[in-house]
């Protein structure tokens, strides 16, 4: 019998596995602080830094897929949570920016990934929404609504079993009633808008 070599082949390829796991959990850590930090920018509008930080991030998320690559059949569930950020921050500036939506095979982020990003930007989105009504900047949150509601269009026309799609559904719940809250305080804030200039006008 060749047990002792048949186990001393398993623990060499679990400790591989074991190695690898361990960066690999590192680096998405890191690229999820990162991507944490380049949003922050983006809100700031320090968008100088955040672009400085986002090609960090592409770099990071390069050397992440190198290391998943090894085996991925066991270690590609560790690209979900930091694909998810790095498509929330990029796909948040490009909406500010006016700027159209890279492709996810641009960015090398499993497409699923990338949608379940962009169902969490819409939580930014109205955080900017209503950053910009407590600044009284009025101008772009039409465009905002209609950025946040173009997502979830697209979002909620995805109709596939959860085993595919994993919590996107759930996430695209979410996001509807983010949609539903922001429409109603951007109507407010317009009402409000035009209330105070037709009275600038009278006086």
């Amino acid at each position: 019998m060749k047990l002792n070599k048949i186990f001393s082949e398993l623990e060499s390829e679990l400790d591989k596995l074991d190695q690898d796991r361990e960066q690999i959990l590192k680096m998405s850590r890191r690229l999820i602080r990162e991507c944490s930090i380049a949003i922050k920018h983006i809100h700031r509008k320090e968008f100088n830094q955040y672009r400085e930080k986002v090609s960090n991030i592409k770099q990071n998320h390069k050397e992440l897929l190198l290391l998943v690559q090894n085996n991925p059949g066991v270690l590609s569930k560790y690209l979900k949570t930091p694909e998810q950020e790095y498509a929330e921050a990029v796909a948040f500036y490009s909406i500010i920016s006016k700027e159209a939506l890279p492709l996810s095979s641009e960015l090398n982020i499993t497409p699923l990934n990338y949608a379940l990003g962009l169902a969490d930007v819409i939580g930014e989105l109205r955080r900017y929404a209503l950053d910009n009504i407590r600044n009284s900047i009025i101008d772009d949150l039409n465009y905002v609504l209609e950025s946040m509601d173009d997502i979830y269009a697209q979002l909620f026309s995805i109709d596939y079993p959860s085993g595919l799609t994993q919590d996107l559904r759930h996430k695209t719940d979410v996001a509807r009633s983010i949609i539903e809250k922001t429409r109603g305080d951007v109507s407010i804030s317009l009402q409000m808008d035009d209330l105070k200039r037709s009275m600038e006008r009278n006086l």
